[in-house]
């Protein structure tokens, strides 16, 4: 697995788990008798049982996250939340990878792909692709700090007033970076979509 999907699932899961940390000193549960010496042994298997579950639940944070990102372009009519391309962007991109297919917009996300992999230089995709994973982190921590609150009886916190607006507006400022590390995404790619590509001329 690359780095940037690495990141991509380590950081949701660290952010459920510092959400009920939160929860559990705002409900005013004592954190600090689990650091005692006596307690090392017990901690320590904690840690690395957590260790070893990040990487599961990261996926399975991501899983939800792009089932409701699927959702969401269904109800707006969307192919997919993946790539939303103007009729005259698609346009320019199906011509410069060359496919013998007529254009469709169903397959806006193909001719996406191929033409940021293909064609783009490698420094252009480089940032593209840190930008979709800024993207994919910040909505999946949204739905890590959600979680936190839908678990938190499962672990006998109640969901206090200040532990509920932190995580509300902690929510609101990643959908907001979300938003906008996407719409940068789309932008770049219809930006580039109006360059002619030294790779598609050799073709």
């Amino acid at each position: 697995m690359d780095q940037d999907r690495q990141i991509r699932f380590l950081i949701p899961p660290f952010s459920l788990i510092g959400s009920l940390f939160l929860g559990a000193k705002l409900n005013g549960i004592d954190l600090s008798s689990a650091f005692k010496p006596e307690m090392a042994k017990d901690l320590l298997g904690l840690l690395a049982a957590t260790a070893v579950l990040i990487l599961p639940m990261g996926f399975l944070i991501g899983v939800i996250s792009v089932t409701l990102l699927r959702i969401i372009a269904v109800v707006l009519r969307q192919p997919t939340h993946e790539v939303y391309l103007s009729h005259s962007t698609l346009a320019r991109i199906w011509e410069q990878i060359r496919t013998s297919m007529v254009q469709d917009r169903n397959l806006a996300l193909y001719a996406a792909v191929t033409f940021d992999h293909e064609l783009l230089a490698p420094g252009i995709h480089s940032w593209l692709m840190r930008r979709w994973n800024a993207f994919n982190t910040a909505c999946g921590s949204v739905v890590a700090l959600a979680l936190a609150l839908c678990v938190a009886p499962l672990f006998s916190l109640r969901r206090v007033l200040p532990w509920t607006c932190s995580t509300v507006v902690l929510a609101a400022v990643l959908l907001a970076f979300a938003i906008i590390a996407w719409r940068e995404t789309m932008k770049m790619v219809e930006f580039q979509s109006f360059r002619r590509h030294q790779s598609s001329k050799n073709l």
